[in-house]
């Protein structure tokens, strides 16, 4: 594992000769940064920090547009002595005071456009004029306190309610998916442990490429991507704002990419389309898979599709600084396809069912120990207590493991539905319908009944080019007989232009949920019962 301060760890990645290249998304300009001269400013603007007066181990929301300066607010704020607290680019000004107020953080690094976002949200709220008055606004670029906003000088050192354990490096937001998101406290053990166990399996070189799509706010863009490339010393390639899929392709073409971490909302429409069949990717030699599952049978697809890649699904969770295993090199056929893999370096995963370990290909919780797994929840000891058992992290995600060791997730416990004493995870039914052609998003939901328990309600989103297409609606519950047992069918199938979404891009069961029976409660389900 890497040794050492996450300060040294910075230092001695510090290279002149590889950095950033950071890509303007309107004039196209082309700017590299060094690891070297962002180490170099990152010091200077921790010193600034320091010498605005913040106790040791202050708490700093970072709220920045996704540029190479948000990696340098961060290093900053650690050599400084504080934690940082890295937020999603797209969070609203609202949403940014809510978690100042629920850490009861002390310093706020912002962009100029956050900072002019903030300032609206100021002028709107008179009363609220700083909406905390200890709360030192900075500019993310170089340190400096933002006039117009917060107070300028002296940070003052109001008593907190919460003091995070000694050894807590960062605190990453959870999505908030099911209720007020969670402080999520990583040690710096906890991150270069996991930087050092995905190096082990991916080894990447001083000639590689990493290209970075995914918002600063995930703990997998900081430790899998940006950690990464630093302990490896490679370069960076990165843009800002909302990466569409047929741009990412180009992306990696001009750039000659030969590494990213891609997510499923990316990969599927771009497998349903045939405008980059003929765009020369063989740069490209590694991708992993995060931030949920694809079907097997659209892996495959992407296999086929880029024959000179290694692609490998990949499984965690911000808890487990993130990751937790992997797919080997050359172990994506069919018969391993719709496995996460084996642990990485230094993780142990078990499955547990009713408190004991369960037996081979028995399905019950996974549970990860390791120097990876987090301290706990900011300022939540029950839900702390909770996650964190005896035997290791509950994850509250559901699977198995096979004779070879390789684990499969079966969807996430708390989203089981109960269909008369027959448990069905709603990932099996979304997995099945994202293979249909005609289909470019599934999401499926438990709505109560008084016989059954529940039964699933399904929300299908169509191909642009599908839209509008006869009878689509009993050609997907056709589908549905052919490819699942009677238990898994939809209930009913409703056709939506969108779904619900968190700030994260996860999908909102919980919207989903209530949708269901709103549609239920005036009999609003246009697409009939199931054939």
């Amino acid at each position: 594992m890497i040794a050492g301060t996450m300060a040294e760890f910075f230092a001695a990645t510090a290279r002149e000769d590889r950095g950033i290249l950071f890509i303007d998304p309107v004039s196209q300009r082309e700017r590299l940064w060094s690891y070297a001269e962002m180490h170099g400013d990152a010091e200077r603007m921790a010193s600034r920090l320091q010498g605005i007066g913040f106790r040791k181990r202050f708490l700093a929301v970072i709220w920045m547009e996704q540029t190479p300066a948000c990696f340098r607010a961060f290093m900053s704020v650690l050599l400084a002595g504080g934690i940082p607290i890295p937020l999603h680019p797209a969070n609203k000004p609202e949403e940014t005071v809510a978690v100042i107020r629920q850490l009861e953080a002390e310093a706020v690094l912002l962009s100029s456009e956050n900072a002019a976002k903030m300032r609206s949200l100021l002028s709107d709220t008179p009363n609220e004029r700083p909406p905390l008055p200890h709360v030192c606004y900075l500019d993310g670029d170089t340190g400096e306190a933002i006039e117009g906003i917060g107070e300028r000088g002296q940070a003052s050192q109001p008593r907190r309610d919460c003091v995070p354990p000694e050894e807590t490096a960062v605190i990453f937001m959870s999505s908030g998916s099911t209720g007020t998101p969670k402080g999520i406290m990583l040690s710096e053990r906890n991150l270069l442990s996991n930087v050092s166990s995905i190096q082990s399996y991916l080894k990447l070189t001083e000639e590689d490429r990493v290209l970075v799509t995914k918002s600063f706010g995930y703990c997998s863009t900081i430790t899998g991507e940006w950690l990464l490339a630093l302990h490896a010393g490679a370069h960076i390639v990165m843009s800002q704002g909302y990466f569409h899929p047929l741009y990412s392709v180009s992306f990696i073409r001009e750039h000659k990419a030969t590494f990213m971490c891609a997510v499923p909302s990316m990969l599927l429409p771009l497998l349903k389309s045939s405008k980059w069949e003929h765009t020369d990717l063989r740069s490209l030699r590694q991708m992993i898979v995060v931030g949920g599952q694809m079907p097997p049978e659209m892996l495959l697809k992407l296999q086929r599709r880029l024959p000179w890649t290694a692609i490998s699904p990949c499984y965690g969770l911000t808890e487990a600084s993130p990751r937790v295993t992997y797919l080997p090199a050359g172990s994506l056929t069919a018969a391993k396809a719709g496995s996460v893999g084996i642990p990485v370096a230094n993780v142990q995963v078990d499955i547990y069912r009713e408190g004991k370990p369960a037996a081979i290909r028995e399905i019950g919780e996974v549970v990860v120990r390791g120097p990876n797994v987090m301290l706990g929840y900011y300022n939540d000891l029950q839900r702390t207590e909770d996650a964190l058992s005896p035997y290791g992290l509950r994850t509250k995600d559901g699977g198995y493991i096979d004779e070879d060791g390789y684990l499969y997730l079966t969807g996430r416990l708390d989203n089981a539905i109960n269909v008369g004493g027959h448990t069905l995870y709603p990932e099996t039914v979304e997995k099945c319908l994202t293979a249909h052609p005609a289909v470019e998003e599934a999401a499926v939901v438990g709505r109560a009944d008084e016989i059954w328990g529940q039964l699933p309600i399904t929300f299908v989103v169509l191909r642009e080019s599908d839209i509008g297409a006869s009878d689509m609606v009993n050609e997907l519950y056709r589908y549905c007989q052919n490819h699942l047992s009677a238990v898994q069918r939809p209930h009913k199938i409703e056709i939506v232009r969108d779904l619900p979404k968190t700030r994260s891009g996860k999908l909102d069961r919980g919207r989903l949920t209530a949708i269901a029976k709103e549609m239920q409660d005036v009999n609003f389900i246009r697409s009939g019962n199931r054939a």
